[in-house]
């Protein structure tokens, strides 16, 4: 069976979700596990989306800027710039004073089964979104 390569697949995502629409049932396994540094890891394609849906509500206009993508067998590492403007009115346990904008750098680290993404790892910089959202100034 032919599958998109590992980084299209990743790239696909990513431009979708800058568009605001994403194909979770082309692009994300059935099964997926998503590894977030604050919580045990969720596993299947709903819970995934649900994940993303939350982050799309609370920035609408979400644009992610690839600034790297590598791939070895199956992993893929990106880093992407993160920009937008927070709608949320709380992050990580913070009260948001109106909508603020914000561009933070994340690395994601995605296996690629089959041509859908089936793992995900991330590291974000929350401190720097903090102080972007202006939760650090009180």
């Amino acid at each position: 069976m032919d599958y998109r390569d590992v980084k299209q697949v990743v790239v696909e995502f990513y431009e979708g979700w800058t568009r605001g629409v994403i194909d979770f049932e082309a692009l994300v396994a059935t099964d997926i596990v998503n590894h977030q540094p604050d919580t045990e890891p969720a596993r299947g394609r709903a819970l995934f989306q649900a994940a993303v849906a939350g982050v799309m509500a609370a920035v609408p206009d979400s644009r992610w800027q690839i600034s790297d993508l590598m791939a070895e067998g199956d992993r893929v590492a990106i880093r992407v710039t993160w920009s937008g403007t927070y709608q949320g009115g709380r992050f990580r346990g913070f009260d948001i004073p109106g909508p603020k904008p914000f561009s933070v750098e994340h690395i994601h680290i995605y296996r690629v089964r089959k041509g859908k993404l089936a793992e995900h790892w991330v590291v974000r910089d929350d401190l720097a979104m903090l102080a972007h959202l202006g939760a650090l100034d009180r």
